[in-house]
């Protein structure tokens, strides 16, 4: 599922040693928010596991798959109407035929989820 330009917009990306931070913006009018739920629109977990997935194949330059899911922890309820904006910062380190992912959606008042696990090429 592409929810790049539908559920999320990236606005900027910074570029550092050890990691790369997405600043995106939640798009409201996307039928994920109407269906997830009406009048009350929030993320859902699988959506944010799949955008961390379309950062992190950004970071590698190579399409990339989940292989394995070690830690995913929601830690607060994301919602284009309260958080608007939010920062996906993304660590990739190779291993095998992939790459070990870590991963937080987060702003500058809260962690909305924090991801640890393997992506394959």
């Amino acid at each position: 599922m592409r929810l790049e330009n539908d559920y999320y917009k990236v606005t900027g990306v910074t570029s550092g040693d050890t990691e790369t931070v997405f600043h995106i913006a939640l798009l409201p009018d996307c039928d994920v928010y109407r269906g997830h739920f009406p009048g009350n629109p929030v993320c859902p977990g699988v959506c944010n596991i799949e955008l961390i997935r379309q950062c992190a194949a950004k970071v590698a330059g190579k399409r990339l798959l989940i292989s394995s899911i070690k830690q995913c922890r929601l830690t607060a309820v994301a919602s284009p109407s309260v958080c608007p904006a939010l920062d996906v910062t993304v660590s990739l380190s190779p291993s095998g035929e992939g790459y070990d992912v870590t991963a937080r959606i987060a702003d500058s008042e809260r962690i909305y989820m924090d991801y640890k696990g393997k992506m394959t090429v």
